[in-house]
């Protein structure tokens, strides 16, 4: 029983707010408008100093600054660019030539033909004239070498021809 009240008290609220619209859109469309043409005069007083002061623009070189400042920045900082190409110098030209490489008493050997042309045998740990500079034999393997000349490594290998 109490539903059935709310309800019907509701509609009844409801219906007369509708109604008391629709009357106050009719009386604004259909009412007779008044107008009078009273004069207001104005009243003058002094301007006071400061006033004057609030009410001047400012420069227009004093904007020039904000013109030039971008607005539009993007949210995140554009990546960095990428590092330079790192450039390495050519190795120096090994001017000996690897003839061969042998076990001599069980440890191993190479010959070489160095640029005064002669040939000589040597071991692991062993150095030799290279016309500028000095090379050293660091590994011996099988057919090939591993030398360190002028701070860079070079492997050759055995060089059969000229």
């Amino acid at each position: 029983m109490h539903i059935l009240r709310l309800n019907t008290i509701l509609f009844l609220a409801g219906s007369l707010f509708w109604y008391l619209a629709a009357g106050l859109l009719l009386y604004i469309l259909v009412a007779p408008v008044k107008v009078t043409s009273g004069k207001i005069e104005s009243v003058r007083r002094p301007v006071l100093q400061n006033e004057k002061q609030k009410t001047e623009i400012p420069a227009l070189a004093e904007f020039a600054t904000i013109w030039h400042t971008p607005l539009q920045r993007p949210i995140f900082d554009p990546p960095p660019p990428p590092p330079p190409v790192e450039i390495k110098p050519d190795p120096p030209k090994l001017k000996a030539k690897l003839m061969a490489t042998a076990i001599e008493r069980g440890e191993p050997t190479a010959m070489f033909k160095i640029p005064s042309g002669k040939f000589v045998t040597l071991k692991s740990g062993d150095s030799f004239e290279n016309d500028p500079g000095i090379a050293r034999i660091t590994k011996i393997e099988g057919k090939q070498v591993t030398l360190k000349f002028d701070g860079f490594e070079e492997q050759i290998t055995i060089s059969i021809g000229k």
